[in-house]
């Protein structure tokens, strides 16, 4: 797998857009979130503390937390989807951000 893109909903700060508002694109090198009236967030595998499951309701609130640290854009970013670990896991497989596949 080279690329991956999924449509879903996202979470910037306090701002949240529902399914299917959201589109994450991954390739080994970038990783993008673009969120349908709130722009583009482009990271790069340098920007990347983790990323990880998040869950904010059981079944109903689940998605991809990026932690990151570009000062400019909202600590709180979370892509919205149903299956989290799946995501992670096709994240490492394209070899986006070295560390995840030591996690």
């Amino acid at each position: 797998m080279e690329k991956l893109s999924i449509t879903g909903g996202a979470r910037i700060g306090m701002r949240n857009s529902t399914w299917p508002f959201a589109t994450l694109n991954v390739t080994k090198d970038k990783l993008e979130l673009i969120v349908t009236l709130s722009g583009t967030l482009t990271f790069y595998p340098k920007d990347i503390i983790s990323i990880e499951p998040y869950s904010f309701l059981p079944l109903i609130g689940q998605g991809v937390k990026i932690n990151h640290k570009i000062a400019n854009y909202n600590k709180k970013i979370i892509f919205w989807t149903s299956n989290p670990k799946q995501i992670i896991n096709q994240i490492k497989q394209i070899g986006f951000f070295d560390p995840l596949l030591n996690a």
